[in-house]
């Protein structure tokens, strides 16, 4: 039988808060490079390393699920100074460098949208990295990444579960399964309180919000049947309590 009552639409974007910080921690620009013997050019040669950090809140503890910094976390860049590649402007390095962060492997696990794969960069590796280029030379560039995430996963869940129906008089008996309160409650301790009940997604056993939610702070299933709530999350949700549950 299908579950009674609304169902709650909520986009992932207003349940899940997150935002990237970046700071360079290492920028060596030596001087540039003389022309080899023989007449070859000299290279302009920018090497970039990270290290990424993903803190998740999804409960009342941060937990830092991601703490990246071996192979995979590098990228380079090597041309002749006289390449047609070679960036001629601030705006050409900004360019090379975003370029060098979308190829580093753990930064492309945080999810990261353009505009954040943007803001990346800091600003003081540009200038620098752009007056090597018209000479020639090695950058070493070293930044760290980090993505905080913050949700509240009761409320997470809350949205896969409808508004319980009221249940006929002859019923109201039915509690609660979790304080044993009757389940249709007055409507001044409803608002007080928050105790309307809520059905669950699949086996539709009823509870109140307030004592569901409570629930869902330790354990993403049932008090009755523990069956799965997180299933019928969507992915990027399910995605995100994994690392809670």
């Amino acid at each position: 039988m299908e579950p009674q009552g609304k169902k709650k639409n909520v986009s992932s974007s207003s349940l899940i808060k997150s935002k990237v910080q970046s700071a360079t921690i290492y920028l060596d620009t030596p001087s540039p490079l003389t022309t080899a013997s023989g007449g070859e050019q000299p290279e302009f040669t920018v090497t970039l390393r990270c290290r990424v950090n993903r803190y998740t809140k999804g409960g009342p503890k941060l937990r830092r699920e991601l703490a990246y910094r071996g192979g995979g976390a590098e990228a380079s860049f090597v041309a002749g100074v006289g390449a047609g590649d070679v960036p001629r402007d601030e705006d050409g390095v900004r360019a090379m460098m975003r370029s060098l962060l979308r190829a580093i492997w753990p930064l492309r696990q945080l999810g990261l949208t353009d505009d954040e794969w943007e803001a990346i960069l800091p600003e003081d590796v540009v200038p620098k990295v752009a007056a090597m280029a018209r000479g020639g030379g090695a950058a070493v560039v070293k930044l760290e990444v980090d993505r905080h995430v913050r949700y509240s996963a009761p409320r997470v869940l809350l949205t896969v579960c409808r508004e319980a129906a009221a249940p006929p008089a002859e019923e109201e008996g039915g509690g609660c399964s979790i304080c044993y309160e009757p389940l249709r409650e007055k409507k001044a301790a409803t608002a007080a309180g928050g105790g309307a009940a809520v059905e669950l997604p699949g086996c539709a056993h009823a509870f109140h919000g307030r004592c569901i939610r409570k629930w869902f702070s330790k354990k993403p299933t049932c008090p009755l049947c523990r069956g799965e709530v997180t299933k019928h999350l969507d992915p990027v949700l399910r995605m995100h309590l994994a690392v809670v549950f």
